[in-house]
């Protein structure tokens, strides 16, 4: 949930369009049964809560779900299909956590787009620490667009005074 939170954040910030994918599993032996019960209510569970922070902070958002035997492949024909500029994986130290490592090593290898990869800590006060570094960025990036909006205005009224001062002339 950490790093839905940071995704989201980063997209308002940057005025993308977030694209959540979740990935399910499905194994390709033919005694498999499908994908996990589980698996499929963990996929739903994180469209619908990256769908509500999303909202909340009016990010626009195209969710998807995968069910797949491929996992590299699936991701390769949604940057393509999506027409995505970067994906941004999200790792925890050095647990396997959304993407098995030999999948994330070929995604670092031979990545379909520009790739961003953002690498929390495991533990949880190095983690509050990042994301209140994190909130401050933001935070600075906001001052920082208001303070260019508001210098952008008074140059704007400057030229409109200017104006109105030769007409009346």
């Amino acid at each position: 949930m950490q790093a839905s939170d940071y995704l989201v954040s980063l997209a308002e910030n940057n005025g993308a369009t977030l694209i959540p994918v979740s990935l399910v599993s499905v194994p390709d032996d033919a005694r498999s049964r499908g994908a996990r019960l589980e698996h499929i209510q963990q996929s739903k569970d994180f469209l619908e809560a990256v769908k509500y922070k999303a909202a909340r902070f009016q990010v626009p958002l195209e969710r998807y779900e995968v069910f797949t035997g491929d996992v590299i492949q699936s991701i390769t024909m949604l940057v393509h299909d999506l027409h995505c500029d970067a994906i941004v994986m999200v790792a925890i130290e050095h647990k396997e956590v959304l993407l098995r490592a030999h999948e994330l090593k070929q995604l670092l290898v031979e990545p379909p787009a520009s790739l961003v990869l953002i690498r929390l800590p495991a533990h949880s006060q190095e983690a509050r620490a990042f994301y209140l570094g994190a909130g401050f960025l933001s935070w600075l990036r906001r001052l920082w667009r208001y303070r260019v909006n508001v210098s952008r205005r008074e140059e704007q009224l400057e030229v409109e005074k200017g104006t109105q001062i030769r007409v009346g002339e």
